[in-house]
């Protein structure tokens, strides 16, 4: 199956900018067993003002949003993930919009032919298809990175839609089918 890296599409300038989204949702907030802490926190942030603002379907950082619309069509392909609302306040232009915050799977799936700098980040990043494969999206455990994978099924589905600022990096994966090819 292939598997691909969810992105932002950094050649639309203008996209909406979070400020201080961080200060407040703290990585480590991001994960399962810390969902309730989310609850207690203020989850409205003003944007970055700009004289036009494209509001994209998936903002990456500094940390990862995905439009209503957006949201809407993943849970089409997982119905377990736990998703947190955030509004991002344009108080110069009195609007406010709504983006979701998910809560995704860390899953152990890297091949043991992934290869690291000597700093810890990806050199060469090879997923196992294998463990993947109950996942539509999720993140990888064992990695510095932040990364949003998606499997071929949401990422033709998200490429049929209109979404706006989103961009896919194909990501090479090993599995049996492959390791059948290399005998």
């Amino acid at each position: 199956m292939n598997y691909f890296i969810l992105r932002q599409d950094h050649r639309i300038i203008q996209a909406v900018e979070p400020i201080g989204i961080t200060k407040v949702l703290k990585k480590e907030l991001l994960t399962i067993e810390r969902i309730e802490e989310i609850e207690l926190l203020n989850r409205q942030f003003p944007i970055a003002t700009k004289k036009k603002t494209d509001y994209i379907d998936f903002i990456e950082r500094p940390i990862a949003l995905f439009s209503d619309t957006l949201k809407q069509l993943i849970e089409k392909y997982d119905t377990s993930l736990l998703w947190k609302s955030v509004v991002l306040a344009d108080i110069p232009n009195v609007k406010q919009t709504l983006y979701w915050l998910a809560i995704l799977p860390k899953i152990a799936c890297l091949s043991p032919k992934t290869e690291f700098h000597l700093d810890g980040t990806l050199k060469k990043l090879i997923i196992d298809e294998e463990k993947a494969k109950p996942y539509s999206i999720f993140q990888i455990e064992g990695i510095y990175e932040t990364f949003i994978f998606i499997n071929i099924e949401l990422a033709e589905s998200i490429l049929r839609r209109r979404f706006q600022g989103i961009q896919l990096e194909k990501v090479q994966t090993e599995g049996r089918w492959h390791m059948l090819l290399a005998k």
